[in-house]
């Protein structure tokens, strides 16, 4: 063919092929129903023009190129502000440590079957601890997804200091069981634990039987010193960090648990709520698992453990911190939720990886493990009550978080004639600055309050000391008893202090006058400084009622106009917004209070979160430098069926607490707008699944549209023009649908009455587990938003994917040309070939039988298709007027790009096989070898391959009904199902793969035989 006629044909042809429109002048061989060639599979039926709405026009043209641009921006703006909008600044600081891993080599293939793939090790501190052997108590470290057994350091480290610095000597501590810590952990090759739920298993079970090996060792080690009156430990305590918590979870449903071994687990920016890559099926049962076993079993095996979930907050870029919740799986009696924000004295948050190395963290939870230790006790630690009150002490800082009665201290009788005694008018404020003014001062109870404030920058007990007393005496005698227990600390805030972890710290306390009891006064024993210093405290009684402001503003009108608050001049003072529980959005908080010179201290404020130990404080605002900042929550987490309720209706949304100077009258001003452009990166972060499912979901509605087209006309279109048709009607009637779904979902239970919930004959569908698991009114948008995005992503995936086929195609062309990639023709007869690939089949279905997980046949069948698609393209392109080679090409690139779509649900497990090759782990998966998960696809891509067939024209009403059911069916499920239940994707596509194999086989001349066969049968039988 000279060029000139070449050039001729594409001329013709391009608008059909290439560009996918039709034109008028040119495309009449190719348009007309007399003309056109008939698909391979049906020779004598005619095609007929391809319809207008799949023509890929201006309009169509336009709307793919908006919808690609937008989904490229949406994209980049989620990105720009996930990574660097509403960031807390970090104040961790770095942990130093001399380590030594001692390796348990005496733990081997006797005692598990896992020791070729896993060690066991002993941490020592270098010149702290002097022996290799265990002789405290011990403590058992998980690492999280590809994490190191080495990141137990820190931890390990701080506990031995800690312990060898205040408490070694300490007879009373000595006397009460607290001894030294012996940190084990385990080395997992960094194993992709958060992608293969197998591995979680095999974790579970090795570390179970870990637990048993170092039980063993104290029996021995305690023989052999003084120790040997000590009972024999039955329990270790468990550490883990990421998905190390999910492990540890595990560990207790396991058929080797041994009951009691375990009693107390503190977790670290672990996902207890859902997994964070929902594409393997295991993982999403054995979440389902171990919720159902937590909840049902809490009052028997777990009725002696404490558990406890440390969140990193807004730096953890790994695990939204929602999903460390433990709060509606764990009753308030056996655990909480506390994030690194809100445990005292450390006041920060913290990244993924350094909530293992954060030093104030670190310190915290050392004391903590420290605390809880009782090795005069089997168990090694205290009982369950007493061991959740240290682990409350320890992590929870606010007033509220208090529970009990109020703790009493030692009793002290004062005389006047010896002690300056200051006795106050109700209602009055103590302000003692350097100079003392008393040496006790007392406050009486007023009718008009109902609780007292205390704030001081001394820390309590030091200069200052808070008592309960009762009235000056006739006799001049005061009888008072000490509450300096019921002070905490608070972050300084001075015009020095820009961060809440400056290492400055205030003392707050806060006494409710029905606490006091028998006692009538609040006395503050002033001991007197003789340091440069300034201190000042400052003691007002408050009604509680009054200092609180509840805002009932709706969503809406928060984000039209924001909220807008003058509180009065208060040393304490509570806001709480109802409406606002949502963790997606971010807010800006500008806080302004002109005409008041700083005095004692620049006004501070905290946030909290009713559904779970969030609070975060904010300091040295309404100055000069610090007008403004940043507010963050985290809350209810997608898909949280059971949750909690809040322990009153007062302690819904958000709450800030706000400490001002009383002595300056000017009222404070608090300004709350919402950040948008802060709150796409964490809408982002929150439904990064979706993205995925959603592109599934158009695929598979292009898919339709193009089969539907090609039973119809015999024209199968390209890619693009089906995805035309989309736009122009599935899209519309999708939209429609999934708006109706959502907003139903959301006002499911929110537009009912607490009482009439369960009579709505709709409450048994789980309307938290469809969607995006969104049950908060306000975001019913959400699903809309990220179908639009993902019909842009799609674009973008079409048009990347069919130039890179494009490219490779040419070349192949070129290089065959001109000689410079022969092509070697095959010898093979046709009857050779089959037995080849047959062969090549068979062998490959045996292995992953054996050894190899089907998710590396899946990868080989998407190459080999790749390959077909690049040959179906060379042929189309030398053959431009042979209208089924046009088909055929169009059909394999949209089974390329479903394959596409596919590969998230397998390219993770295959990653974990390699991993395991790589450390000589040879044995293969239990859950990862099914030959029915993969055989459709491997099956299908031979045969397009080696047979360059392609799906038969189906012109059977019944059975091209039947194929579409099955497709929208999918589309439907994975609409409902697919953001939360993930995995059940690919094993639909597999179905539908399955049968389009049924539809091959029945238009193959083997098939038409069965097909008479069985209809004579039929007959027979009836006239019989």
């Amino acid at each position: 063919m000279t060029e000139e006629e070449e050039e001729q044909v594409k001329q013709q042809l391009v608008p059909r092929i290439i560009s996918n429109n039709i034109h008028e002048k040119t495309s009449s061989r190719m348009s007309s129903p007399g003309s056109s060639p008939s698909p391979p599979s049906s020779p004598r039926i005619r095609s007929i023009p391809l319809p207008r709405l799949y023509r890929l026009e201006g309009n169509s043209k336009v709307y793919i190129l908006l919808l690609t641009l937008f989904s490229i921006m949406s994209i980049g703006i989620i990105l720009d502000s996930f990574l660097h909008h509403q960031r807390d600044v970090s104040g961790c600081r770095e942990s130093y440590m001399r380590p030594q891993y001692i390796k348990q080599t005496e733990f081997d293939s006797e005692m598990t079957r896992f020791a070729g793939k896993y060690s066991l090790y002993l941490y020592r501190e270098k010149g702290v601890d002097l022996t290799d052997q265990p002789t405290g108590v011990p403590v058992l470290f998980i690492p999280g997804h590809a994490g190191s057994f080495r990141q137990v350091r820190s931890l390990a480290a701080e506990a031995a200091y800690y312990y060898y610095t205040h408490y070694e000597k300490d007879t009373i501590k000595w006397q009460q069981g607290v001894r030294n810590l012996d940190f084990f952990t385990v080395d997992f090759n960094e194993e992709f634990s958060a992608l293969h739920g197998q591995s979680i298993l095999e974790q579970a079970e090795y570390l179970n039987d870990a637990i048993s090996y170092i039980l063993k060792l104290y029996t021995q080690a305690r023989k052999t010193h003084a120790s040997s009156s000590l009972p024999d430990p039955t329990s270790v305590i468990i550490l883990g960090h990421s998905m190390g918590g999910i492990v540890a979870r595990t560990m207790f449903t396991m058929y080797n648990y041994q009951h009691g071994t375990i009693n107390t687990v503190i977790t670290m920016s672990t996902p207890h709520m859902l997994p964070p890559a929902p594409f393997d099926w295991k993982i999403s049962q054995l979440y389902d698992d171990i919720h159902r076993f937590w909840q049902e079993k809490v009052s028997s095996v777990l009725k002696d453990v404490a558990i406890v979930s440390i969140a990193g907050g807004t730096l953890d870029n790994t695990v939204c911190s929602d999903s460390t919740n433990i709060e509606s799986i764990i009753p308030a009696t056996h655990g909480f939720t506390v994030f690194s924000t809100a445990v005292p004295n450390v006041w920060t948050a913290a990244d993924h990886v350094s909530i293992l190395t954060c030093n104030q963290l670190v310190k915290a939870i050392s004391k903590a493990l420290l605390d809880i230790t009782d090795i005069r006790r089997a168990p090694q630690t205290k009982p369950l009550e007493e061991r959740m009150r240290t682990l409350r002490q320890a992590f929870l800082g606010s007033p509220e978080d208090r529970v009990g009665d109020l703790p009493l201290g030692n009793h002290s009788i004062f005389h006047s004639a010896e002690t300056d005694v200051l006795s106050l008018s109700p209602g009055d404020r103590i302000t003692i600055e350097h100079e003392r003014i008393a040496d006790i001062v007392l406050l009486p109870t007023v009718s008009n309050a109902d609780a007292f404030a205390i704030l001081t920058d001394d820390p309590t007990p030091g200069r200052f000391e808070i008592l309960l007393c009762s009235a000056l005496r006739s006799d001049g005698y005061i009888i008072c008893r000490d509450i300096n227990a019921i002070a905490i600390p608070v972050p300084a805030s001075t015009e020095k202090d820009a961060h809440p972890f400056s290492g400055r710290t205030f003392s707050f306390a806060s006494i409710n006058f029905s606490d006091m009891k028998s006692f009538s006064h609040l006395g503050i024993l002033d001991k007197g400084t003789t340091e440069i210093k300034s201190n000042f405290l400052i003691v007002e009684p408050l009604n509680t009622r009054m200092n609180s402001q509840v805002i009932h503003q709706s969503m809406l009108s928060i984000a039209l106009g924001g909220v807008h608050v003058k509180t009065g001049s208060s040393l304490l003072t509570s806001i709480r917004i109802p409406s606002i529980e949502s963790p997606i959005l971010a807010y800006h908080l500008k806080v302004s209070r002109p005409n008041c010179q700083l005095s004692h201290f620049a006004p501070f404020l905290r946030q909290s979160i009713s559904t779970m130990h969030e609070s975060k404080f904010y300091v040295n605002l309404a100055g000069d430098n610090r007008d403004a900042a940043e507010v963050a929550i985290h809350g209810r987490t997608a898909f949280a069926s059971i949750m909690n309720k809040p322990k009153s209706v007062d302690q819904d949304g958000l709450s800030f607490q706000i400490w001002m100077d009383p002595t300056c009258a000017e009222p404070l001003q608090l300004d709350l707008s919402i950040d948008w452009y802060g709150s796409a990166g964490r809408l982002g972060f929150r439904n990064g699944i979706m993205l995925a499912t959603f592109s599934f979901i158009i695929v598979m509605l292009v898919f339709a549209s193009q089969i539907q087209c090609y039973n119809n006309t015999g024209i199968y279109p390209s890619f693009g023009q089906g995805l035309s048709f989309c736009l122009h009607r599935s899209l519309p009637i999708v939209m429609l649908c999934v708006t109706i779904c959502s907003i139903a979902q959301c006002s499911s239970t929110a537009l009912l009455p607490s009482h009439l919930e369960t009579m709505w004959p709709l409450d048994r569908i789980s309307w938290q587990d469809i969607l995006t698991g969104n049950t908060d009114p306000f975001f019913w948008w959400i699903p809309l938003i990220g179908l639009v995005v993902s019909v842009g992503v799609v674009n973008l995936l079409w048009l990347m994917v069919e130039n890179l086929l494009k490219l490779v195609a040419n070349l192949s062309i070129c290089c065959s040309i001109h000689n410079l990639w022969p092509h070697p023709r095959s010898q093979e007869t046709r009857y050779q070939r089959i037995q080849r690939r047959v062969a090549t089949t068979v062998i490959l279905f045996m292995l992953v039988a054996t050894c190899i997980p089907y998710q590396f046949v899946f990868v080989v069948a998407f190459l080999v298709h790749i390959v077909g698609c690049v040959r179906s393209l060379i042929q189309c392109k030398m053959q431009m007027g042979d209208i089924r080679k046009a088909n055929r090409y169009h059909f394999m690139f949209s089974l390329l790009l479903l394959l596409f779509i596919l590969l998230p649900f397998n390219l993770p497990i295959l990653l974990v096989w390699i991993r395991n090759i790589s450390v000589h782990w040879f044995v293969p998966f239990s859950s990862d070898h099914s030959i029915l998960a993969i055989a459709p696809i491997m099956i299908y891509t031979e045969l397009l391959t080696s047979h360059r067939k392609m799906l038969p024209r189906q012109n059977n009403r019944f059975s091209s009904v039947i194929t579409y059911l099955f497709m929208y069916y999918i589309v439907i499920y994975a609409f409902l199902f697919g953001i939360k239940y993930t995995h059940w994707i690919y094993f639909l596509a597999n179905h539908l793969i399955a049968w389009f194999l049924i539809i091959h086989f029945r238009d193959s001349h083997h098939g038409r035989l069965v097909y008479h066969y069985l209809m004579n049968h039929v007959r027979s039988k009836k006239q019989s």
